[in-house]
């Protein structure tokens, strides 16, 4: 299970070396003998570099030979050992603090400070930066650790010291994992391919750290990381960055014969997405030499409350640069848990202008190898070019012993009586779980707001159902969903199950089985919670849903063909009853409006109790949608997508076959749909849209839950997922003609709430959007305003029909 701070993870990386025979180890401090993390070391006129750990140690395994070694670290001076190395040797190094001289700058400036002059150069030779030797391969190592620093004794009753395992300080490495693989780049295609991956206490899991994240260009215009929010942050070079920063040159400094400038980077607003710190900038050349810079709570970064980013670069050949090292240090508190971390990354063995098959790269941006997760501890204790702290080496230890007693019986047995322990309070809050930990499988029985209900028209009720979840192996999954429902007030019973094979989980590939008997929502959207429904029926006298009774069967299967198009296809067949529904008949009023006279309802035919005649049904559905340049990783478990970076094309199909098994349904239904969620725009955040078009081309027999249904809400409480309408009635708009609708939401992630002092600290998200429904006889519109943080959303707004406006209410989420 991935740690709850794995959120706010960033991502890193390292490199292997051949032909081992001797170690160089040894321990770097400043003059006063403290340790310093994460010191960049180099050996010269090689391809070869590490870094130090986070007590200063660092490790080189190297052939018999002489070399020389650069130990680097921004504030410090640059220092070069040489080393005859015919047995294994230890050098320890005390660096310097460097001094910044401030001699004179000639570079033409509208400004008395020459930093801005500086800068500007390197904002002018940006463009040139980021085509330099784009086409490379080198090997890249990440690792990461994240550790909880201070807790307190009590946490919602439980000890938190004997649940977490803490020890006496209260404190424990939450999370730990090493990654090598091998990382191409060929302009702005990149590719990585994991060697090898390791999670303490986890040898069946991979790890979610990639090199990819970890490549991080500060000569792009914006930088951005999930694990920090939604926002980006504009780079100290970046294009416009005068707008947002104000420079100021700290002095001067010389490192192999070029003059290197220390700049002290400053946001010009306190609150603006913008770094704090300093940038080193090679004279002449106009390039970053290194960064080392920050953020803070006042920039909206989320789940920490610091993070300090430092990149090292190093010049391969004269005027070819390539990052060497970046390292990432974060901290802060939640819920009096106070954490901190790191994450290292390095790259070597850098090759460029490799020579790689036309069709290397594709759309598959990371593939894990199946044996990644198989590596030995030799294999990681000779490759890893980052030693371990001794606090490290204890949690290795202990979380993998740990993990190999897990294989035994007797451990399985006591384990599994322990997590099947039957807690009444939970079971009803959370639901139950009965894991089966030798067979791979469990049971789970859903909580009591999950199985019960009321409505009028079966009056209190309840539905039992639970889940079973079998894993033959990464690929192959079985779950099956039986449920029995019985309602008290008209004593009847419904039974049905649900069974789902995945077979091939790298392609997306499963069939699906369901039959038996339930009362279904005449909406087929499925948009009203049983829970909330309820709710609205106890306490408002409100019954939103409208139910009718069916028998069925169905089957359906999918599966992505090539990268990006999936299709699938299912069949059913049902036979479908009405019910009285509600003692509210308005909505079917509004309803009976959708339907011309001559087709198969009447609308002065409605009444409370046969919205349609009992009828067979048989029909055939076919779905296919298409993401161009769909990006995608691939884990020995699956297949993951990357947020897509073009709209995806959806086609639908759906026919109704009259006289198969008695059917009485004879219709042809299509819709096109694009759609693209969460579309980054610069600074002011993103925004999602959704288009769809459709008509029935032939609806000679159609019934109400025939009609295309829309996605509809009108409780206070409702589920924000994009593109859900928020005031839409549930039923009034469905149609069996022609319809088209759109959606467009544009979250500004605070850019707004920002400015003003007293919520800013709240970081509030602001969120505008609207949607629009046409279809023969009405047009819909709605807009809406709203704020979020994390799970909570509250928005208010109103709707129109057809220019009248028939409502403006305020809609809440929390999240659960």
């Amino acid at each position: 299970m991935r740690p709850i701070l794995l959120y706010i993870v960033l991502f890193v990386s390292s490199f292997k070396l051949f032909g081992q025979e001797y170690s160089i180890s040894g321990q770097v401090t400043d003059v006063h003998g403290d340790a310093i993390p994460f010191v960049s070391v180099y050996i010269k006129n090689t391809i070869f570099s590490t870094i130090a750990n986070e007590r200063g140690n660092y490790n080189f395994n190297l052939a018999k030979g002489t070399y020389t070694l650069t130990f680097r670290y921004v504030g410090y001076k640059q220092q070069e050992r040489d080393i005859m190395l015919n047995e294994s040797k230890v050098l320890n190094i005390a660096l310097e603090y460097d001094v910044y001289s401030l001699e004179e700058v000639k570079i033409a400036s509208t400004r008395k400070d020459p930093a801005r002059g500086i800068v500007q150069k390197v904002i002018d030779n940006r463009k040139n930066l980021l085509k330099e030797s784009s086409f490379f391969t080198c090997d890249a190592y990440t690792k990461q650790v994240q550790k909880l620093i201070k807790a307190p004794k009590k946490f919602l009753g439980q000890d938190v010291v004997k649940t977490m395992k803490l020890d006496s300080n209260r404190q424990t490495i939450l999370y730990q994992s090493e990654t090598y693989s091998k990382f191409y780049s060929k302009g702005d295609k990149q590719k990585e391919v994991m060697k090898a991956s390791k999670i303490a206490g986890d040898n069946q899991g991979f790890s979610f750290n990639r090199a990819l994240d970890a490549r991080v260009n500060f000569y792009n215009n914006y930088l951005h990381w999930e694990a920090l929010g939604k926002q980006n942050f504009v780079s100290p070079v970046a294009r416009n960055a005068f707008s947002f920063y104000s420079y100021k040159l700290a002095g001067t400094t010389k490192i192999n014969k070029k003059t290197i400038y220390k700049i002290r980077v400053t946001p010009r607003y306190r609150y603006s997405a913008s770094f704090r710190g300093d940038i080193y900038i090679v004279k002449d050349e106009w390039r970053l030499y290194s960064v080392d810079l920050y953020l803070t709570g006042e920039t909206r970064i989320e789940f920490v409350d610091t993070m300090k980013i430092s990149q090292q670069f190093v010049e391969l050949r004269p005027s070819t640069w390539q990052p060497s090292d970046i390292t990432f240090r974060f901290s802060g508190k939640v819920l009096g848990f106070q954490f901190a971390g790191y994450f290292v990354a390095v790259y070597n063995n850098y090759v460029l202008n490799p020579r790689l098959r036309w069709n290397f790269f594709n759309n598959e941006i990371l593939k894990i190898e199946s044996t990644a997760n198989k590596k030995t501890k030799a294999y990681w204790d000779t490759t890893r070019p980052v030693p371990l702290t001794f606090q490290e080496e204890i949690n290795y230890f202990t979380k993998d012993s740990l993990e190999a007693k897990k294989k035994s019986k007797r451990f399985l047995d006591s384990l599994q009586r322990k997590q099947n322990r039957f807690k009444p309070v939970k079971a009803l809050i959370a639901g139950y779980q009965l894991n089966n930990l030798s067979n791979n499988s469990y049971w789970y029985f859903y909580p009591l707001q999950r199985i019960a209900f009321y409505n009028p028209t079966e009056g209190l009720g309840i539905n039992l159902r639970a889940r079973y979840n079998k894993k033959y192996s990464y690929r192959r999954y079985l779950e099956f969903e039986p449920s029995v429902r019985y309602g008290f007030q008209n004593k009847v019973l419904n039974a049905n199950a649900e069974i789902t094979y995945q077979y091939d989980t790298l392609n997306h590939a499963a069939v699906s089985f369901k039959g038996g008997s339930d009362f279904l929502d005449l909406n087929n959207k499925g948009t009203i919670n049983l829970f909330y429904n309820t709710l609205t029926n106890l306490f408002r006298g409100r019954n939103y849903l409208k139910l009718y009774r069916a028998n069925f069967a169905s089957v359906r299967t999918q599966r992505e063909l090539i990268d990006g198009l999936q299709v699938t296809a299912g069949v059913e067949m049902s036979r479908r009853m009405p019910v009285r529904n509600s003692r509210y008949a308005t909505i079917y009023e509004n309803a009976a409006k959708l339907f011309e006279p001559d087709k198969p309802f009447n609308p002065e035919s409605f009444n409370d109790t046969e919205l349609f005649p009992i009828n067979n049904a048989f029909a055939v559905e076919m779905k296919g949608s298409y993401t161009y340049g769909q990006k995608y990783t691939t884990r020995p478990d699956g297949k993951i997508y990357e947020p897509a970076k073009y709209p995806t094309v959806q086609v639908d199909y759906r026919k109704g076959f009259k006289t198969i098994f008695n059917s009485a349904v004879d219709y042809d239904f299509v819709a096109l749909d694009v759609f693209q969620d969460k579309i980054k725009v610069g600074l002011t955040g993103y925004s999602s849209f959704y288009l769809s078009a459709g008509r029935f081309v032939n609806a000679k027999s159609v019934f109400f839950p025939d009609l295309k249904h829309f996605t509809g809400n009108q409780t206070a409480i409702y589920n924000p997922i994009f593109p859900n309408y928020h005031f839409l009635d549930y039923y009034a708009f469905s149609t069996n003609n022609k319809y088209f609708e759109a959606h467009y939401e544009h979250n500004f992630s605070g850019l707004l709430i920002n400015k003003l002092p007293l919520l800013r600290k709240l970081k509030l998200e602001e969120i505008v959007g609207g949607a629009y429904l046409g279809q023969p006889l009405h047009n819909y519109s709605e807009v809406y305003l709203g704020i979020q943080r994390l799970i909570f959303r509250i928005d208010y707004g109103m709707s129109w029909v057809d220019s009248r406006r028939v409502s403006h209410a305020v809609r809440i989420f929390y999240g659960f």
